[in-house]
């Protein structure tokens, strides 16, 4: 693969490095409910395709005194690497490591690599008194491209409202994340929204091959619309636990299901 080459990777993989499995609305958008007329643009199964991530673009703002901003959930200080195994009924079994590459007081970056090489993705985070927003729920840099049989679309986030993650978490029982995007391809342009319902269930002992953690379990309920009709909602689960992060999650979406579960942590 050389420089100028997209890296590709497979839906349902992308969502591991979050607290939330915030990035499915590609699952989403790409299967309309039985009742929806089938859009000009067949999206299908989809993989998905970025660029290199473009930090001047993602990136939250690094001003402040270079500190990093704090999250009990969520750890945040560079270098801080996860190492996660996935299993993905339409993809099978793949490997994962993320890794905070810029950390600041309002924000930082998480880049994921995929082990067997088949793609890399950046996803950026700002931090507030709210909590932490995920700054493209799209997923990678500041646009994804669907792949599909009717040739290639741009997803681009056009606007979005709300937070991914509670500064409170423990306090927190629900809560709301809204994305107004965009699809361009093949001479069609579509758009739609997803609005990702997430809800506290309080903390549960959950055991992955890292160790055994009482972690807060965060369910998330992803509804979405394509040109006005609504699509098929995805489901998602994901059990955090305190100073290290997301230690579990599964998804179900549109038959792309997928299990993740942390294999290592590091934090400097």
């Amino acid at each position: 693969m050389d420089g100028n080459s997209p890296r590709r990777t497979h839906l349902g993989r992308m969502s591991v490095a979050l607290p939330i499995s915030a990035v499915l609305i590609l699952a989403g958008a790409c299967s309309p409910a039985p009742s929806t007329p089938t859009p000009p643009l067949q999206v299908g199964t989809i993989a998905v395709s970025t660029t290199e991530p473009s930090t001047q673009a993602t990136s939250p703002s690094m001003g402040g005194d270079g500190g990093e901003c704090s999250h009990d959930y969520f750890p945040s200080e560079l270098g801080t690497t996860w190492e996660i195994a996935g299993t993905n009924r339409m993809f099978g079994a793949y490997q994962q490591s993320s890794t905070i590459t810029v950390s600041s007081d309002d924000g930082f970056v998480v880049t994921s690599d995929f082990v067997d090489g088949s793609g890399t993705f950046s996803l950026a985070y700002s931090c507030s008194e709210e909590g932490l927003t995920l700054l493209d729920p799209l997923g990678q840099s500041s646009s994804a491209v669907a792949t599909g049989p009717s040739g290639t679309a741009t997803v681009t986030t056009l606007a979005q409202s709300g937070i991914t993650l509670p500064a409170d978490l423990e306090g927190a029982n629900t809560w709301q994340q809204y994305v107004k995007w965009e699809v361009q391809g093949d001479g069609t342009v579509l758009h739609g929204d997803t609005t990702f319902n997430y809800v506290s269930r309080g903390v549960e002992v959950v055991t992955v091959p890292f160790g055994t953690f009482e972690a807060i379990r965060v369910d998330t309920e992803i509804l979405g619309t394509l040109e006005g009709e609504d699509i098929v909602a995805c489901q998602n689960t994901t059990w955090v636990a305190k100073d290290i992060g997301a230690i579990k999650g599964e998804t179900s979406c549109s038959g792309a299901d997928d299990l993740i579960e942390l294999v290592s942590f590091d934090s400097p």
